[in-house]
């Protein structure tokens, strides 16, 4: 076999994005409507929340969805959990759009990093209630391989032939964007060419709502209810629950040039930490949050001035807004205020899992179209929270490199970095 080039020599890109959301089935329907200032939030539908005595109903959930025509293997199908069935669209629409065909010559060299922060929480729920209700025997022998957390990473290996490195990150809410950073390590490491990395989540279930709202981190519905969700804002109140997958296909730079690929954006940084604090809330300093910010920084060996645009975790939380902002004004300094952030979530709600893998391809699209969308909701400044957060409408935006960072329960932290690639 040919060797490989040395850790520091290879360059990583992003070579094909898929998505499903709650503004998008497809990523370029998603992108559209998150420029577009559109917004997912609504009642919710998956279940009713009067039944369960929910008192904050609304959710980001994904529309209209029929994953039949997208995914053709109807047995699989019919097993499989919404957190993989998502997952599986997104990445086989990332595979697509990269134009790459794995072949028995490349197969070994393509793998899958595809996480989940819950997992096949709807098929576990399912499940429990046969059991209870009609006994072991109506108990699925396919319930237990499609209701782990990896069942998404092994049904994206079945169909599409990757038999490169697979896993499936677990790291809460900072599942995907550790998806990305491990993937972007892999690589550099010459144990893949190409990686399919991403993340997936499916739990708008009573259970998870209620564990939310007992949480106190739930958003009061407003009127309209898509104004329910409102980061950096004097008045924000937490966060929407949404779901939905993110993926992204990745690969080294020159077996992407050598057969045409498209290219998004270029990974140069990647980083994980902890805030070895606290189960549920953050460090108040952002320790986890600046010390994975500041790996990505020296893996990528640029400066942090040539920073311009940040896809920040952005819940809406009181506490969780300010870690950040914080953070930020430690790191960068005075150049903090040359930063340009938003939030996404207020147009997708916290799509968990799947969010951190999502923003990393918000930041890839800032890059390539010179635009960035918008924090929805902003009417009130905070200010404890003076630094632009590119309020209410999407702003052109030319800038060389964008930071995208996430946040989850367990105090994890994870953060990339990309550049725009200029042929």
């Amino acid at each position: 076999m040919a060797s490989q080039p040395s850790f520091s020599e290879r360059r990583v890109v992003i070579t094909g994005v898929g998505a499903v959301t709650p503004v998008g089935n497809d990523m370029p329907t998603t992108w559209r409507n998150l420029v577009g200032g559109e917004s997912g939030v609504a009642r919710i539908q998956r279940f009713d929340p009067d039944h369960w005595g929910v008192k904050t109903p609304i959710a980001a959930e994904v529309k209209d969805w029929d994953p039949e025509p997208l995914l053709p293997d109807a047995k699989a199908l019919r097993h499989m959990d919404l957190n993989t069935q998502y997952g599986m669209v997104a990445g086989l629409e990332a595979l697509a759009d990269s134009g790459l065909e794995v072949t028995d010559d490349n197969h070994h060299r393509v793998g899958i990093i595809f996480g989940s922060g819950g997992g096949g929480m709807e098929l576990v729920t399912r499940w429990q209630n046969t059991l209870v209700s009609r006994g072991a025997r109506r108990v699925s022998p396919f319930a237990m391989p499609n209701l782990i957390a990896d069942a998404a990473s092994g049904h994206l290996s079945i169909a599409t032939g990757a038999t490169g490195p697979n896993y499936s990150p677990t790291s809460a809410c900072a599942t995907g964007a550790n998806a990305v950073a491990d993937g972007l390590l892999h690589i550099k490491a010459g144990r893949a060419d190409v990686l399919l990395v991403g993340g997936s989540e499916a739990i708008i279930l009573p259970l998870f709502h209620i564990c939310f709202e007992r949480m106190g981190v739930l958003a009061t519905p407003a009127e309209p209810l898509t104004a329910s969700c409102a980061p950096y804002d004097l008045h924000r109140n937490g966060f929407v629950p949404g779901e939905g997958a993110a993926a992204m296909m990745i690969e080294d730079l020159d077996h992407a040039l050598e057969r045409g690929a498209p290219i998004y954006a270029e990974v140069i940084g990647g980083g994980s930490a902890n805030d070895a604090h606290d189960i549920a809330q953050p460090e108040s300093h952002g320790r986890g949050l600046m010390v994975s910010v500041q790996q990505a920084m020296e893996e990528s060996g640029i400066d942090h001035e040539r920073i311009g645009y940040v896809s920040t975790h952005g819940t809406a939380t009181k506490l969780g807004d300010q870690v950040e902002v914080t953070a930020l004004k430690r790191m960068f300094g005075s150049q903090a205020d040359k930063l340009a952030l938003s939030s996404i979530k207020p147009a997708t709600g916290h799509m968990m899992g799947a969010s951190g893998a999502l923003e990393v391809i918000v930041s890839a699209m800032v890059l390539k179209e010179g635009v960035a969308p918008p924090t929805l909701n902003y009417g009130t400044p905070d200010p404890e929270l003076d630094i632009d957060v590119i309020p209410n409408e999407a702003r052109e935006l030319n800038t060389e490199a964008a930071l995208s960072f996430s946040v989850g329960l367990g105090g994890h932290n994870a953060a990339v970095l990309l550049k725009r690639y200029d042929e």
